[in-house]
């Protein structure tokens, strides 16, 4: 198995820099790295099966990650998509994927967030600064639907920004992250009912559960391995939970109450 250092695959130094947004108002913001397919060679037949974001106090609310396959210049076929629920703190945070996707080195893989609640008064892109030799694949955004551009044209004094965003492809068909001792969390029965199960081996952690609008509904300390939480005065439709260790790694996924 790779280790965790040789299997992220990234552009970013892990120094924050600060936070992103675009203006004007009432455009929905995406921003993305694309991984080349000449990256990817020395992993073909791996499988990509985790994302990881820097998040702090500047993110907001739930977030739409989508793993594709595309061109150098746009994504065009979709692998992955699913909600995130951002935690606010300084670190990165990892997202498992719900559907792990095999590398395809004949074809250039990009990583993209967007926001769901478009607004300005939050920046949800973090970034690092490298104004050594800057890469433009690590800075692509979409200011209007299926139009993605280096930020650089739009700005240069963007030239140095790096997006902090990563990936982790592994050759184990589990996608276990060996040596950050982390065994996945699971939320059970889905869809469900009035009671939702998270089962998790993780220790100093804590869940907590958001609505499809990014609010907050549940959150509590970790006591056992499956916890059983009350579901019954929420409302039915998409729930994103999350179990976050050490305030440094989360585990989340989508959970439907019906």
């Amino acid at each position: 198995m790779l280790s965790v250092e040789d299997a992220w695959l990234h552009y970013d130094d892990g120094v924050y820099y600060t936070n992103m947004y675009y203006v004007p108002d009432g455009i929905p913001f995406s921003w993305a790295v694309m991984f080349p397919s000449s990256v990817l060679q020395q992993y073909e037949g791996f499988t990509l099966t985790r994302v990881s974001m820097y998040e702090n106090e500047c993110n907001y609310g739930n977030l739409l990650l989508g793993v594709y396959y595309g061109t150098e210049h746009e994504p065009n076929v979709l692998m992955n998509e699913q909600l995130v629920a951002t935690a606010n703190w300084s670190d990165f945070c990892s997202y498992e994927l719900e559907h792990p996707v095999e590398i395809d080195a004949t074809r250039c893989l990009w990583i993209v967030f967007s926001e769901t609640n478009i607004t300005n008064y939050y920046y949800p892109a973090t970034v690092s600064q490298n104004n050594v030799d800057p890469n433009p694949n690590a800075r692509w955004v979409q200011f209007e639907q299926n139009k993605w551009m280096d930020v650089l044209l739009d700005n240069e004094m963007w030239y140095e920004i790096q997006w902090m965003i990563r990936a982790y492809v592994t050759n184990d068909p589990w996608g276990v992250e060996e040596l950050m001792d982390l065994t996945a969390s699971t939320a059970y029965p889905n869809p469900g009912g009035n009671t939702l199960n998270i089962r998790t081996a993780l220790q100093n952690a804590h869940v907590e559960v958001y609505d499809a609008n990014g609010r907050l509904v549940h959150s509590q300390a970790v006591t056992e391995n499956v916890m059983a939480i009350d579901a019954t005065a929420w409302a039915k439709g998409v729930y994103v939970w999350k179990v976050c260790a050490n305030n440094k790694e989360a585990e989340n996924g989508n959970w439907i109450k019906q």
